[in-house]
């Protein structure tokens, strides 16, 4: 750009800026004489009331916070044996019974 495009530009921004802050004229703005014919309101529709809803019964007293009976404690052989139920640690076996012979093939595994 050269400076005589710079200054037009500079120019014309600031005679639209100066324009937007000019005083507007000291005359009122007419003011309109509208006349409106009177409405007349019609009476409302009459509304039904509701019937008043029953009230409620009252309801007894009840203690939420009463205390619970004690739990009876398992014995320790029983707590033992639910735990290790709970975990999958029981075996379905005899002791009475002589151990079964494993038959079952052994996985060889090889060493890389």
């Amino acid at each position: 750009m050269t400076a005589r495009t710079t200054l037009a530009i500079a120019a014309a921004l600031l005679t639209i800026g100066l324009g937007g802050c000019s005083r507007s004229s000291e005359e009122p703005a007419p003011v309109e004489q509208n006349l409106v014919a009177p409405v007349e309101m019609a009476e409302p529709a009459p509304v039904d009331t509701p019937e008043p809803l029953p009230t409620p019964s009252a309801t007894p007293e009840v203690n939420l916070a009463a205390e619970a009976p004690p739990a009876i404690a398992p014995g320790p052989d029983e707590q033992m044996l639910d735990d290790a139920s709970a975990t999958g640690m029981t075996a379905r076996a005899s002791r009475d019974e002589a151990p079964a012979t494993d038959t079952a093939p052994v996985e060889q595994v090889e060493r890389k």
